[in-house]
């Protein structure tokens, strides 16, 4: 059944197997969305926040316009939400939560100490540079690259058209790449050099 019918049918009779359907249907990409939002090792969190999100579309449902599209209007409230969440608990990237997910390397190897600790001040830098992103290029990054959603997927979740997605897209690895360029010539031979002075 479609959205849009799904929606009259609980607005009308109150069924609730009809919300269920609904939440059935967008939970996993609702996830998606708030991890987005939220950042990497965010996964318990945006687990709240989803709850958060359908206990809104609970309450919310009736200022739903079947002129608009139900995923688009949903995808708006998750989006928001995971925001004013992001907002109001300062949600900052640390070292130690960074590093959960280890390093990749397999167990029984015996990589070089000075690498690994160089891999991970490289990978901390790429993450603090995306948190440091305007929230809808970071969203969109966090979409495409880490949680490889398709253009399309990220353009239907965003409200956005596919043009716009690649066009922030381009922008955020410009931004990037920009901050990046900073961060590591901040923390090169000279910087040290002059430090040691």
């Amino acid at each position: 059944m479609e959205d849009e019918k799904l929606v009259a049918w609980f607005l009308e009779s109150g069924d609730q197997a009809a919300f269920s359907q609904l939440v059935e249907r967008y939970q996993k990409k609702v996830f998606r969305l708030v991890c987005s939002v939220l950042g990497p090792f965010s996964e318990a969190s945006a687990e709240e926040v989803c709850q958060e999100v359908f206990i809104k579309l609970f309450k919310k449902v009736r200022l739903f316009s079947s002129r608009s599209n139900f995923s688009t209007w949903l995808y708006r409230l998750a989006f928001n939400t995971a925001l004013d969440w992001r907002r109001q608990n300062r949600l900052r990237l640390s070292l130690t939560s960074s590093f959960e997910s280890g390093t990749g390397e397999p167990e029984d190897s015996t990589p070089n100490p000075m690498e690994v600790l160089l891999g991970e001040e490289r990978r901390l830098m790429v993450l603090q540079a995306i948190e440091e992103l305007p929230e809808i290029y970071r969203t969109i990054t966090y979409l495409h690259y880490w949680l490889e959603a398709p253009l399309e997927e990220v353009a239907g979740q965003l409200g956005l058209p596919e043009g716009t997605v690649k066009s922030y897209l381009f922008r955020s690895r410009e931004i990037l790449r920009k901050s990046l360029e900073k961060k590591l010539a901040g923390t090169g031979p000279q910087k040290r050099a002059k430090e040691r002075k």
